[in-house]
Formats: structure tokens, sequence, C-alpha cells
């Protein structure tokens, strides 16, 4: 489903410790908010390979959830959503970021990349070797995730 044109935009800056969010609405005062989820706050940091394992990813999920449910109200359908091009950097380890078209990421793209983390999470061989093996990229995954499902985006843009 594509979203209709709007000037609307919720911009996501995603850090090590925590988001920065930037809602701007036409006809409204800028909104910011900056919510305690980072690359390195979702689970332990234990280098290339560790990965987090399924009870930890179920956490993060909540976690997440937690943060970013109070933003749904303030959000309107068809807002674009926007994420910070160096947000990216950890999913540009080994190759492993694909499915970024025209500067954007689809619900889509952003889904295989967390079955492939999930499937690593439960050690399926297939997840191995996907270049998706840096904890912080994982926590990108798994943020960008559950903003788009919650919140209804179908693309995130990638912006300076």
């Amino acid at each position: 489903m594509s979203q209709p044109a709007t000037s609307t935009t919720l911009r996501l800056d995603v850090g090590a410790r925590e988001t920065g969010v930037l809602l701007q609405r036409p006809g409204a005062a800028d909104e910011r908010f900056t919510l305690p989820i980072g690359l390195t706050t979702l689970w332990p940091m234990s280098g290339p390979g560790g990965g987090p394992s399924p009870w930890a990813i179920e956490q993060a999920i909540q976690v997440v959830e937690d943060q970013i449910e109070g933003l749904h109200r303030r959000v309107p359908a068809g807002a674009r959503l926007s994420l910070a091009r160096g947000a990216v950097a950890p999913l540009r380890r080994d190759g492993a970021i694909q499915g970024v078209d025209h500067e954007a990421i689809s619900l889509d793209t952003v889904e295989r990349w967390y079955q492939a983390l999930a499937a690593r999470a439960v050690g399926a061989v297939s997840a191995r070797g996907t270049g998706f093996d840096d904890p912080a990229g994982d926590a990108l995954v798994l943020i960008l995730r559950e903003f788009m499902h919650h919140l209804g985006f179908d693309v995130a843009h990638l912006a300076g």
C-alpha cells in the first residue's frame, strides 16, 4: 500500500544510546523527542557474529514499542518517514545492505532483514554469512521495523 503525498515528515536519527525524532507538520511547530533506544541499548554488544538471542529480540521489541507508543497519535496517516543517511552505516558492513532503491528502504526489505536476524538468533545455518552480524546493525533493523510497523510506514527515505 503506497502512502499519499503529504508534507508531514517524521525524521529519525538513530544514535548509539538514543533515537532523536523530529515531527514536522504543516502549520504546526516542530516537535522533537529523544527516545532512550539506540544501537547499543537493546542487547549486549558482543561484537561481530554474536547477535542477540531470541529472548533479547523479544525484550527489545517490547522496549521499542513502549517508547514509540505515544507517537502514533501525533503522526497522521500518509506522513513521510525519513531516516538520517548516516544511520544505515551499521548495515553497510560487508555489503549487507541491499534493497535500497532510489534513496529509500521499503518495509518489505526491512522485514527480510528482520527475518534474517530472527533466523540467526535461533541458530539457522541459512542466516550465517549474510553480513548482518553486527549487533548495532541488528538493533537498527529492529528499531526501523518497529517504527514502520507501528506507525504505518511503507518506506523510509534516506536523508542528509
